[in-house]
């Protein structure tokens, strides 16, 4: 076992944060002084039902570190830190942890002889202090309309010394919106390093004066927000995607088909918020339209090829996902499709907004959930989320997210959408 202590003491580490995400995807943390390190290291309690993890009735239950998730953080190298899963007090999993649903569907696939591995493209806007976008710089420009390549240098190496790979980072089409591009691994790690990642760029944003934001949609005439999923699913380490003649396989198009037909629900989690489906437009790079083809970048997944490489990218999610539930739904419905042998509509390699309706039927395309509440509707009906993601988990988000509805409305009601909005998602 690493001996913890003495690289404390090593690196000169005065603090630890257990790091952890909530359910709708907050990055939280609990402090403590590292020279207690051994009174703690197996976890401690929190206050589960004060962050929505459950009732009030059964509030206590424990954050127990992942002790290969060690790092220390770049802007306070005094401060270690570790992610944590939940757990009750008796150390067993809590059915309520997202990145414990997550471990728990990709133990599923390994019972079905699969290895997962994802790698995301995350979208972001950097906004000055009164929401204005921090600069006029578009796609992939340079100096010195790109005026934040430096600060975008200093986050690209923050995330390499916290082992984030990182494969290209650059500026975006809107004003002030950044992108970076990961390299692949293994889901889990993944999943934590885009909350680190996220973490990362609100940290620097926040001392360069600066407010880092990924709600999807926060200006309207600019382009909105995403975050991309690839996903690599393995077998034998072989590309379970492929087939002999190198050409896409069946198992990529089942598991195409099975994020295809539980869409609606899983829209849900993987554009969560009222403002993730003003993005979701035609003629704006953002898919609106269930559909699928061979290096469509209009489409809802794309394949980018039949080589060896192949893999699938969903393109409709946003940032403001639970990245755990988001990886997690996504993975659990490709197995469903691949398990029950579900076909996915026609794919094209046209652009699916510019299609007539009666093209789009004849392919069997049908439109993505327009609104939260559309989606919610289908969430709130689905045995296959029950299964999933838990009955009780289930509950706490619709809920939470029922609540967040109301609130939409009565601010909507009130001439005071985008306040509401920004007020309600800004640091999300």
């Amino acid at each position: 076992m690493t001996e913890f202590m003495k690289i404390f003491k090593e690196k000169m580490i005065d603090y630890i944060q257990f790091q952890f995400t909530t359910i709708l995807g907050e990055f939280k943390a609990v402090e403590f002084p590292a020279k207690i390190w051994e009174n703690l290291k197996n976890g401690t309690g929190i206050d589960g039902s004060s962050l929505g993890f459950l009732t009030t009735e059964q509030s206590d239950m424990r954050i127990t570190p992942d002790l290969n998730s060690f790092n220390i953080l770049p802007w306070n190298p005094k401060v270690g830190r570790f992610i944590c899963d939940m757990t009750d007090n008796n150390g067993k999993a809590y059915p309520t942890c997202p990145r414990g649903i997550l471990k728990k569907v990709i133990s599923k696939a390994n019972t079905m002889g699969y290895e997962f591995q994802t790698r995301p493209e995350m979208e972001w806007y950097f906004v000055t202090k009164d929401l204005k976008p921090g600069d006029k710089a578009t796609y992939m420009d340079m100096l010195p309309l790109d005026k934040y390549q430096d600060l975008r240098r200093q986050i690209t190496d923050d995330m390499m010394n916290m082992n984030i790979g990182v494969k290209t980072i650059h500026h975006e089409f809107g004003y002030g919106q950044q992108e970076v591009e990961f390299t692949t691994s293994n889901a889990l790690h993944q999943a934590d390093n885009v909350q680190t990642a996220k973490l990362i760029t609100k940290v620097r944003a926040f001392y360069n004066n600066l407010i880092s934001t990924y709600i999807p949609k926060p200006f309207e005439q600019m382009a909105g927000s995403g975050l991309h999923i690839h996903q690599y699913l393995t077998k034998n380490n072989e590309n379970a995607f492929v087939d002999n003649g190198n050409h896409i396989s069946n198992i990529l198009r089942y598991y195409i088909g099975g994020i295809h037909y539980h869409i609606k629900a899983i829209s849900t989690i993987l554009n969560p918020t009222t403002n993730s489906y003003k993005r979701l437009i035609p003629h704006h790079e953002a898919p609106v339209y269930v559909s699928w083809g061979i290096g469509n970048r209009t489409a809802l997944i794309r394949v980018p090829g039949y080589e060896s490489s192949a893999r699938i990218e969903y393109r409709a999610g946003d940032a403001m996902m639970n990245i755990y539930l988001g990886t997690a739904i996504l993975l659990a419905a490709g197995l469903d499709g691949i398990k029950n042998k579900i076909e996915p509509n026609q794919p094209t390699s046209k652009n699916v907004d510019l299609m007539t309706k009666d093209e789009r039927a004849e392919l069997k395309i049908e439109k993505l959930p327009g609104s939260l509440e559309e989606s919610l509707e289908a969430f709130e009906k689905s045995q296959f989320i029950k299964k999933t993601l838990g009955k009780d988990l289930m509950k706490i988000y619709l809920n939470l997210k029922y609540a967040e509805l109301q609130e939409f409305e009565i601010a909507k009601s009130n001439g005071k959408e985008k306040e509401w909005e920004y007020n309600k998602y800004l640091y999300w």
